[in-house]
């Protein structure tokens, strides 16, 4: 067998073990958009929470009523500020949480803020678009994980 009949070969059984996970756009403000369920592992639970996937985000930020929910202690998080409009200086709690997209497993690191984003979840690139490849289909209304 030639060097290249391996490669190929070795391409094939790659493609074959990619995972996918395929999620419909859901109804928010009257529109489609890539809103998904997400589990997030807190107390030693699993949380569904919806989120929104967002390229422009660099990281993921949750309300803090999700972190009563999973059971974060919000003063035991690393805590910095974002610049939001006006200077405003607004606190984001990070922790690092188990997260779970279809059968993948894997831990990230999560934001917890009262004010930033206030009505909904976020879904940011910071340790899921380097796990994935993120595919949005605005056409066909769907976002596609494949790992």
């Amino acid at each position: 067998m030639s060097a290249r009949t391996e490669n190929r070969k070795f391409k094939l059984t790659r493609r074959f073990l990619m995972a996918r996970y395929q999620f419909n756009y859901s109804l928010f403000h009257n529109t489609k958009a890539p809103v998904i369920p997400v589990e997030f592992q807190g107390d030693g639970e699993w949380h569904k929470v919806w989120v929104y996937v967002d390229s422009g985000a660099s990281f993921t930020v949750l309300h803090t009523f999700e972190a009563r929910r999973l059971k974060v202690n919000l003063t035991k998080c690393k805590k910095f500020y974002v610049v939001a409009a006006g200077d405003k200086r607004i606190p984001v709690y990070l922790k690092q949480l188990k997260v779970r997209i279809g059968r993948s497993v894997f831990k990230a690191e999560v934001g917890f803020c009262q004010e930033l984003g206030g009505a909904f979840n976020l879904l940011g690139r910071k340790d899921i678009f380097n796990r994935f490849k993120v595919c949005f289909d605005d056409k066909k209304e769907t976002v596609t994980f494949m790992s």
